[in-house]
C-alpha cells in the first residue's frame, strides 16, 4: 500500500485526458480512484473520501492540470509534516486560466481526520468544511500557497463556466466573506464584486468572443438573483436560469435596481 491516493473528481469536463496526462509520470507511486459523475457535490466528495484507504489523498478535479514538478512538490511537503498530525491539509495554489489569476487550491488531505468528519451540506461545502475543523482545532499548512502555482486550472464549457459562478456567488451570498483571495477581482461588497467579476468578463468577451464569458455573467446573476439555496452545487442541472444571451441585460437591470423575472431562461 502506497501513503498517498489521488482521487480523479470529474464530471466529464473537457480536460479530463490532460488531467490524467500529467499525474501518469508518477502513477507508479500513488494509489489512484475515481469518482465519477456523481452528483450533487456533497455526494461526490464523501464518496471521495470514503473511498481512499491510505493515510493521505489529493482531491484531483478534472479541471486541474498539474505542472511537470507537483509530485515532487507534494511529496517533499508530506516528508516535512508528516510527524505533525495536528493539521488536516496542506494547500497549494493554483494558476485560473480563464481569470487569469492565482487561486485556491490543490489540497493534500489526511485521511484519518477527513473520515471523522465528513462534509456536510452547503453552499460551497469545503467553506464550511473549513471553518468547522479550525474550530475543532485543526489547522491546514498555508507556506505553500506563497509558492508558484502547482498546476492549471482550467473551467472551459458555458455548462461548467454557469455553474461555478452560480456557485460562487451562492457561497458568497451565504458567508458574506471572501474565503478565497484569488475568487474575486476587488470590491468590499457584492454589487462591487459582482462590477468587478463583470467588467473582466465583458471585456474578455468582446475581445475573444467566447461565449464562456456571456455564461460566466449569466451563472453570477443566478447566483444574485436565485433564492440562496445553502446546497452544493449540481453538475447535472442543465437547466439554466439567466440564458447567456440575456446576461448583460439582467446585469445592467439588476445594478439599476429594476424588477426582473425569469422562467427557463426567457425574460419576462
Amino acid at each position: 500500500m502506497k501513503d498517498i491516493t489521488f482521487v480523479l473528481m470529474t464530471c466529464g469536463e473537457a480536460t479530463e485526458s490532460r488531467c490524467l496526462a500529467a499525474i501518469e509520470p508518477f502513477r507508479d507511486k500513488i494509489e489512484f480512484s475515481e469518482v465519477r459523475n456523481v452528483y450533487p457535490q456533497i455526494k461526490a466528495l464523501n464518496q471521495m473520501i470514503e473511498s481512499v484507504q491510505t493515510e493521505y489523498f489529493v482531491a484531483l478535479d478534472a479541471d486541474m492540470v498539474l505542472y511537470d514538478d507537483a509530485w515532487d512538490r507534494i511529496s517533499n511537503a508530506w516528508r516535512k509534516h508528516w510527524r505533525n498530525t495536528g493539521w488536516h491539509s496542506i494547500l497549494f495554489s493554483l494558476w485560473d486560466t480563464f481569470t487569469e489569476r492565482k487561486i485556491l487550491a490543490l489540497k493534500l488531505m489526511r485521511t484519518s481526520i477527513m473520515k471523522a468528519n465528513l462534509f456536510s451540506e452547503s453552499a460551497t461545502p469545503d467553506v464550511e468544511h473549513y471553518g468547522r475543523l479550525k474550530s475543532l482545532g485543526y489547522v491546514s499548512v498555508n507556506d505553500y500557497i506563497k509558492q508558484k502555482p502547482i498546476g492549471d486550472h482550467v473551467v472551459s464549457g458555458e455548462h461548467f463556466c454557469y455553474h461555478k459562478y452560480r456557485d460562487l456567488y451562492q457561497t458568497y451570498r451565504q458567508h458574506n466573506f471572501e474565503w478565497d483571495s484569488g475568487a474575486f477581482f476587488g470590491g468590499s461588497d457584492l454589487k462591487e464584486r459582482a462590477k468587478a467579476h463583470y467588467d473582466f468578463f465583458l471585456y474578455k468577451w468582446i475581445m475573444t468572443n467566447n461565449p464562456d464569458y456571456l455564461c460566466s455573467i449569466a451563472g453570477m446573476m443566478d447566483g444574485i438573483l436565485s433564492t440562496v439555496e445553502n446546497k452544493s452545487k449540481s453538475l447535472e442541472n442543465r437547466q439554466y436560469f439567466i440564458d447567456k444571451n440575456y446576461a448583460i441585460e439582467a446585469y445592467l437591470k439588476w445594478v439599476t435596481e429594476d424588477v426582473i423575472s425569469y422562467r427557463n431562461g426567457v425574460m419576462f
